[in-house]
């Protein structure tokens, strides 16, 4: 798997989910670390906002939500559409053939530890964790 880094000065992060958590977890990425968030209730949606824009560093996506898409999908839309964006997707369990699927997505498992999802956004738009 390829590590891939953006800027720090792209700190704008998509978040797409259709369930309560993925919002307590843009709201913590905004008030609390300092990140610009755009959220997405769907993949199809996200596709859209991915096609619009090209200041996106991460996104942060559930798999199974409702529409077209999955989370493996958009996974594989936005490393096409912008081959240096960072993607994080999220589930219950690990799906048999995930890397196969997203090989370039990093993959944190449900229920969401919100201090381990931050040292990883960190990680991949800073390349290092913060320090404390």
């Amino acid at each position: 798997m390829t590590e891939r880094r953006v800027s720090s000065e792209r700190k704008l992060i998509l978040v797409v989910g259709d369930q309560p958590a993925g919002r307590t977890v843009a709201v913590e990425f905004r008030e609390h670390e300092g990140f610009e968030v755009i959220e997405a209730p769907s993949a199809d949606y996200a596709v859209t906002i991915l096609q619009a824009k090209d200041d996106i560093g991460v996104v942060f996506t559930d798999v199974t939500m409702p529409g077209l898409l999955n989370g493996f999908d958009l996974a594989q839309i936005a490393q096409t559409l912008h081959p240096n964006i960072s993607v994080i997707v999220t589930s219950g369990a690990l799906p048999s053939g995930f890397t196969g699927v997203a090989p370039d997505a990093r993959f944190v498992k449900k229920p969401n530890r919100m201090a381990a999802v931050i040292r990883l956004v960190h990680e991949l738009t800073e390349g290092s964790s913060p320090a404390g």
